[in-house]
C-alpha cells in the first residue's frame, strides 16, 4: 500500500514520534505500531469530536460513527490518505460546511500539484502554475488520469459537507491533491495524468506531488486568481501583463474603496479580519461611513465575492450603519456583489443588508445557505496531528421559525427570506481573460470604471 510519512506532523510543524518510530521500525512492530496509533486517533475522532458537535441529526451522527468504527477496524487494509478521507467523510456527514477535517484550505496536510485552478461557469481552469504544470495555463481540465473531470469531482465531493457552490470552491484543492486523488483510488501513485483544452488543441502533462508545504494557515484558492496576489509571487499566471477589473487589483488588501464612474462607490471586503500592517476593519468602517456622509453616492456596490469568513463582528457596527443610511430605502441602491466562495462570517453582511434594507444580491448563490452552525473549535488528533474541527452555535440568518433546541444554541438571528441573487450572472473563463467582470457591471448597468487606489 502507498504511504505518505509527510501526513504525519505536529500543530508546531514537526513529525509526530510515532511517525519517527513507521520510519525506524519493520515488519510486524511497524504494522502494529501504525495500527494502535491510528485506532487511537479514530477512536478521538469518535469518541470527542463527534460528541462535541451539535450540527449532526441523530441519524447522521450514527453514520458517521459507523463510518469511523468501519475505519477503526480495518487500519491495516487501508492506506493512510483513505483513513484520512474516512476522517473527513465522516465530518462530511453532518451536512454542514464548518464541520470538517483541516487538510488543504485552512492547514496544510495533504500535498498538492503545482497549478492552481478555479471553477467558472463552463469549467475547472488552470489560472496558475509552476514547474512541470506551466504548460497547463489556460487550459480547460477535461480529464485527470484519463477519467473527466466531473467524474472526479463526484469521487473527491464527499469529503466536505457544503452546498453545490461550495462544492465547487472546494474541488479547486481536492482536485489538485495527489493525496485527495490517493483517497478515492484514482492514482496507484503520486503522479497525476492531467489533459487540458487550449487554443483548440489538446495536452496532456504528468505531474509530480509538490513537497508538502508545513502550512497552518489558511490558503485561498482565489487568491491565484490574480497575478498580483502575494501568494501568486513565483507562480506563471494567465493574466501576467493583462489589465485586471477592480476586483483582483490590490488583492492583498482586506478591505478597501473607491470612487467609480455614474456616482458609484465600490467596496471590497474580502476578510473579516483586521489585516496586519493595515488600519483595523472598525477604523476602515468609520472612513467609510465618512465618505459616505460627506459626498453621498447614487449606489454602493459592496464585493463579498472573496470573504470566506472570519470574525463577523468585526464588521458588524458598519453593516448596521449601512442598513440605517438613506441607501437603504431605495430598491438596489445598495448592491451586494456574492459568490459560491461567499461564506461563513462573508454571508453574514449580505444576509443583514437584505433583511435591514431594499439592498439586492448579485452574482450567485453563497457557499452556505442561510441557516448553518459554525463557531466551535478544533479537536487535535493525537498520532497524525490532523485537526477535527466541530461547530457548537447556530447561524440563524433565514425567516424559519427555531426549535426550543435549536433556540438553545443560537449565536446569530438575522430573520432573511432566502439568500437567492436578485440578479443571477455568471463569470465565464472568457470573462475572466479578458478582464471583464459582469457580476459588478450587472449591479452597476454598465462597465464598472474606478479612480486608482
Amino acid at each position: 500500500m502507498h504511504r505518505s510519512s509527510s501526513l504525519f506532523q505536529l500543530k508546531a510543524g514537526f513529525l509526530a514520534l510515532f511517525a519517527a518510530s513507521v520510519l525506524t521500525t519493520s515488519g510486524d512492530v511497524r504494522a502494529k505500531d501504525r495500527t494502535s496509533a491510528w485506532q487511537e486517533d479514530l477512536t478521538v475522532a469518535r469518541d470527542v469530536f463527534l460528541q462535541k458537535d451539535r450540527s449532526y441529526s441523530t441519524e447522521a451522527r450514527q453514520a458517521a460513527s459507523s463510518e469511523i468504527e468501519r475505519t477503526r477496524t480495518r487500519v491495516d487494509q487501508l492506506t493512510d490518505q483513505q483513513i484520512v478521507a474516512s476522517l473527513a467523510r465522516a465530518a462530511a456527514l453532518s451536512d454542514n460546511a464548518h464541520t470538517r477535517a483541516y487538510l488543504l484550505r485552512n492547514r496544510s496536510y495533504w500535498r498538492r500539484y503545482p497549478i492552481r485552478i478555479w471553477k467558472f461557469s463552463d469549467g475547472w481552469y488552470v489560472v496558475a502554475a509552476r514547474g512541470q504544470g506551466t504548460p497547463l495555463v489556460g487550459g480547460r481540465i477535461t480529464r485527470i488520469q484519463d477519467v473527466p473531470v466531473e467524474q472526479v469531482f463526484q469521487k473527491v465531493r464527499p469529503l466536505y459537507a457544503g452546498n453545490s457552490g461550495w462544492s465547487d470552491y472546494m474541488s479547486t484543492y481536492t482536485l489538485t491533491s495527489p493525496d485527495a486523488l490517493l483517497s478515492v483510488e484514482l492514482l496507484d501513485g503520486d503522479v497525476a495524468e492531467f489533459s487540458v483544452e487550449k487554443d483548440a488543441t489538446s495536452r496532456s502533462v504528468r505531474l509530480s506531488a509538490e513537497p508538502l508545504d508545513p502550512r497552518t494557515g489558511p490558503e485561498e484558492s482565489w487568491w491565484f486568481l490574480s497575478p498580483q496576489h502575494p501568494a501568486a509571487s513565483g507562480w506563471t499566471h494567465v493574466l501576467t501583463s493583462r489589465a485586471l477589473p477592480r476586483a483582483l487589483t490590490s488583492p492583498e488588501l482586506h478591505y478597501l474603496y473607491a470612487r467609480c464612474d455614474g456616482d458609484v462607490l465600490y467596496v471590497r471586503y474580502s476578510r473579516a479580519a483586521d489585516a496586519p500592517g493595515q488600519e483595523t476593519v472598525r477604523a476602515f468602517g468609520e472612513r467609510l461611513l465618512a465618505a459616505i456622509a460627506s459626498q453621498p453616492p447614487r449606489k454602493l456596490v459592496l464585493d463579498l465575492r472573496f470573504n470566506t469568513g472570519g470574525d463577523l463582528q468585526k464588521a458588524r457596527p458598519f453593516m448596521e450603519e449601512l442598513a440605517r443610511s438613506r441607501l437603504r430605502s431605495d430598491p438596489g441602491a445598495i448592491a451586494v456583489l456574492v459568490a459560491s466562495s461567499t461564506f461563513s462570517a462573508g454571508i453574514t453582511p449580505a444576509a443583514w443588508l437584505r433583511a435591514k434594507s431594499k439592498a439586492i444580491l448579485v452574482g450567485a448563490h453563497p457557499g452556505d445557505r442561510p441557516d448553518y452552525w459554525s463557531e466551535g473549535g478544533n479537536v487535535m488528533l493525537p498520532n497524525s496531528g490532523i485537526a477535527m474541527h466541530y461547530a457548537d452555535r447556530l447561524h440563524h440568518y433565514s425567516d424559519a421559525p427555531l426549535t426550543p433546541a435549536e433556540k438553545e444554541y443560537l449565536y446569530l438571528d438575522i430573520g432573511v427570506r432566502n439568500l437567492e441573487p436578485d440578479i443571477a450572472v455568471d463569470w465565464t473563463w472568457r470573462d475572466y481573460v479578458s478582464g471583464s467582470d459582469p457580476v459588478a457591471a450587472a449591479a452597476v448597468g454598465e462597465t464598472l470604471r474606478c479612480a486608482a487606489l
